[in-house]
């Protein structure tokens, strides 16, 4: 099932948290995404938000190559980067991995190769969650 907001795309996949994380960081690497960062969303806010779902983490990914031609379109780029994509359980069982949308992120800059780079990165993270939707 795909999901959307204003600000990201994903879906919810019926597999546990682990195995959804595990999937998600092997697709970003066929992709030439690594992951740089790795946030704990209840060590950083505690046990408040538990009721309303289970583990929660935040991914900071990101393209080598693509990275090098957004610095080099607007060196103040990095303000917008990494791609952050989130893995959280629902309390009912399975999970939803949504995706921050690059190029709604980047509607804010006006270079044609920083919109061009952001294009060709949702379409990557877009064929992520198709993998992952199947």
């Amino acid at each position: 099932m795909s999901v959307d907001c204003k600000y990201g795309f994903g879906c919810d996949v019926k597999v546990s948290f682990d195995d959804a994380k595990m999937k998600m960081e092997q697709l970003l690497k066929e992709k030439g995404f690594q992951v740089y960062t790795q946030l704990n969303l209840h060590e950083i806010v505690g046990t408040r938000c538990q009721d309303r779902f289970g583990r929660y983490v935040i991914l900071g990914a990101c393209n080598p190559d693509f990275a090098a031609q957004l610095f080099m379109s607007d060196p103040n780029i990095g303000l917008l980067m990494p791609c952050n994509i989130i893995i959280y359980e629902h309390q009912k069982g399975g999970c939803r991995i949504m995706i921050k949308d690059p190029v709604h992120i980047m509607d804010m800059i006006t270079s044609p190769a920083a919109i061009e780079t952001s294009i060709n990165v949702k379409y990557l993270m877009e064929e992520i969650i198709e993998e992952l939707s199947n």
